[in-house]
């Protein structure tokens, strides 16, 4: 429950945070919103500067165009605004003849003096072209035109008339704005030459002293050039003007410009409209931005609170992560959605504003309106895919749930599965290589698509891509049989080893009860010699079996690697030397010459010393069962510098003719006499080759002819091999 209300509480928060901007945007459309918190005066405001700055300036086309359009104080419609020349003639043009002009070919002024060509005409545009071509050579309102060429100032006397009314309107809109009645804007401007003085001022009856006197003001004159002022900044063209709008054009005449401004807005002017609504946008840029830190504070809180419980369950015992269905989506289908909607939001905002519009009427701040609901439309999707990132990230499941993994993973499992047949190098070659290369030709072609609009580029991209996508799938397919095939080969020996080995565990505890027992019947004292005979017999039998128990665990332990290995430097040479002397009685016994060939230096090998004296003892065991009476066994050790390894091999005659193969003779089972009388259980060579390459050896067995040669090749201990180098 309370995490609903929280729910409810970040919503409202998200709303509060829009609607502030809103107050802000629409309370301070024409500045910054700190701006009116800072300064609480409008007098003291950059708002205020900057309007003064503009109505300081504005002097100037007020001293201008009423220089120009003003006689004796009024406007005077019969001046003669403009000459030309026509067809040789010269004509002049006053300004109540270009008014009636204008006015025929439809131009007017609106309630704000404003020029506007909509009107009922007379005289159409085309017409006045074609019919009405002059050359003007003098215009009032530009006194410092001077023609340059003959066909200099061509053009119609609709565009004339448009001119000069232009800057009609403009002397209007300053005439307003300076109106003494309606202004708390006052100013005096002075030129004076030889005796002579033009005065421009708004307010005859107000003297210099008295403007300067006001609240707010600016001073200057030709005299000083030092201008003094109450505002932080003035129009820097300010004395440029003043020199400008000179009317005597003489190096002796001299300007003093005075402005102030009555700061208690007596009047209903421009000055004290904008105090008005500076006072209301700083309320309203108060109370924006109040809300904006309040709200966006609860929505940040509530945010991180859900953030941290969201997947938990509202009983703290529970501590599992808790996902709903949308979680278990891939996490980047996740990020994408959240994307989409967010190019979607983009789209769908302007449209419905538009028809809101259409219902309502026309909205203030349309880019506002659009954007606050983009934003609602993306946060909305926003939050519940940010959360249920958050749970899968607590679940431990971020990565693990994304595409991108499982790509991974398909592609470790074509390694994997290829590697078995070749090498990895090899496979990641066969299978990166290929689909880096269709990548890039793929970005290409769809970079070529985007930019020259080629279909054939498009067409080729998706061919390359169902092409390498087969391809794979093919490469895929193949890879991942060939590893079933591989698995289900290793699970069949590893369960064949497993039931060898339980097996033969099972034998020991009825076998040992047979051999205690044979044991007992030999120490009675039994005179049928035929019984005798019989536990004679059941005493090798029984001690046979129990040596093949042995081999068969061992042989199963060697071959699924379920051995420890205890590495360690040893003499090669001393551990021969002592197998062979144990196997004195046994070589002598099958009159068995041995000559043993070794370096005269120690040969340190790298292996585990019991089990390589297995090893040994297997193959001298070999050599006493099976080798020719009366021959001769030679055992030699010997060194290879260039694979750092050494060798003992043992070589003997055999009793019988070697009708196998050698790589039969270390199978499961088999003897050099496929008989089952002998002794031995046929895994003495088998158990001898698996511990070999446990320790990183390779036993070789060879024959030619009788010949039978058994090699254990095995790595020469680091040291050893290091001091043979130096």
């Amino acid at each position: 429950m309370k995490r609903i209300i929280l729910t409810i509480i970040n919503f409202v928060s998200i709303i509060l945070i829009i609607c502030s901007i809103g107050v802000l945007t629409f309370g301070a459309a024409e500045g910054s919103a700190l701006e009116y918190v800072r300064q609480p005066d409008y007098v003291k405001s950059a708002s205020y500067e900057s309007k003064t700055n503009e109505m300081m300036t504005d002097v100037f086309d007020y001293v201008q165009l009423t220089d120009i359009f003003e006689k004796d104080g009024k406007l005077d419609l019969g001046l003669i605004i403009a000459q030309a020349d026509i067809q040789g003639q010269n004509v002049s043009y006053s300004l109540d003849y270009l008014i009636q002009y204008a006015r025929s070919m439809g131009y007017y002024f609106d309630s704000w003096n404003r020029l506007r060509n909509d009107g009922s005409r007379t005289i159409s545009k085309e017409e006045d072209e074609l019919n009405h071509q002059i050359i003007v050579q003098y215009r009032a309102y530009l006194p410092n035109y001077k023609q340059t060429s003959p066909t200099d100032g061509q053009m119609s006397l609709g565009t004339l008339a448009e001119e000069a009314l232009t800057y009609l309107a403009r002397y209007y809109a300053v005439k307003n704005e300076f109106d003494k009645s309606a202004t708390n804007f006052f100013f005096n401007v002075r030129y004076t030459t030889k005796g002579k003085e033009v005065v421009f001022t708004n307010d005859p009856d107000r003297k210099e002293e008295d403007i300067r006197s006001l609240p707010s003001f600016v001073y200057v004159d030709s005299n000083s050039l030092q201008v003094s002022t109450s505002f932080n900044n003035i129009p820097q063209n300010l004395i440029p003007l003043l020199q400008a709008r000179n009317p005597f054009q003489s190096d002796s005449s001299q300007y003093y410009y005075s402005v102030g401004i009555d700061t208690d807005f007596p009047n209903d002017d421009i000055l004290k409209n904008n105090a008005e609504v500076y006072n209301s946008r700083r309320i309203s840029s108060i109370s924006g931005l109040l809300m904006l830190s309040l709200s966006s504070i609860v929505a940040i809180l509530s945010l991180v609170y859900l953030a941290l419980k969201t997947g938990q369950s509202e009983d703290s015992s529970d501590k599992k992560i808790h996902l709903y269905k949308i979680d278990y989506c891939p996490t980047e289908i996740i990020i994408s959605a959240f994307f989409i909607w967010g190019f979607v939001a983009e789209m769908v905002a302007p449209q419905f504003i538009e028809s809101v519009e259409n219902v309502i009427g026309f909205l203030d701040n349309w880019d506002f309106w659009a954007s606050a609901l983009s934003f609602l439309l993306k946060y909305m999707l926003f939050v519940p895919m940010l959360f249920s990132l958050i749970r899968n990230y607590k679940a431990d499941r971020l990565w693990k749930s994304s595409l991108l993994k499982k790509i991974c993973d398909l592609f470790g499992h074509y390694i994997f599965s290829a590697e078995k047949t070749t090498s990895k190098l090899f496979s990641y070659l066969l299978f990166v290589l290929p689909n880096l290369l269709a990548f890039a030709m793929i970005v290409f072609l769809f970079v070529r698509f985007y930019k020259m609009a080629s279909l054939n580029a498009l067409m080729l991209a998706l061919a390359i891509l169902l092409i390498i996508l087969s391809i794979d799938f093919y490469a895929w397919h193949i890879a991942t049989g060939l590893s079933h095939a591989v698995d289900e080969q290793v699970k069949s020996e590893r369960l064949k080893a497993d039931l060898i080995t339980n097996v033969s565990h099972d034998l020991k505890t009825p076998l040992t009860s047979i051999i205690s027992y044979v044991d007992l019947l030999k120490r009675e004292e039994i005179d049928n010699p035929r019984v005798q005979e019989y536990i004679k017999v059941l005493d090798q039998k029984s001690t046979r079996l129990k040596t093949l128990t042995e081999d068969l665990v061992e042989a199963s332990k060697a071959s699924s690697g379920n051995v420890k290995i205890d590495f360690a430097d040893i003499n090669y040479n001393e551990i021969v030397e002592q197998a062979l002397g144990e196997f004195e009685d046994k070589t002598h016994a099958a009159k068995l010459e041995v000559i043993l060939n070794y370096p005269d230096h120690p040969v340190m090998i790298s292996a585990d010393g019991r089990h390589l004296w297995r090893v040994i003892e297997n193959l001298l065991n070999n050599c006493c069962k099976y080798a020719l009476r009366e021959s001769r066994v030679y055992v030699d050790i010997t060194e290879d510098e260039d694979s750092g390894t050494a060798t003992c091999t043992i070589k003997n005659i055999s009793s019988r003719p070697l009708n196998i193969s050698p790589e039969e003779l270390t199978e499961r089972f088999v003897r050099g006499d496929v008989s089952r009388t002998t002794e031995g259980s046929g895994l003495g060579l088998s158990i001898a080759k698996s511990l070999t390459k446990l320790m990183n050896g390779e036993l070789v067995i060879s024959i030619d002819g009788d010949l039978y040669k058994a090699s254990v090749v095995l790595k020469k201990a680091v040291k050893e091999v290091n001091d043979t180098k130096d």
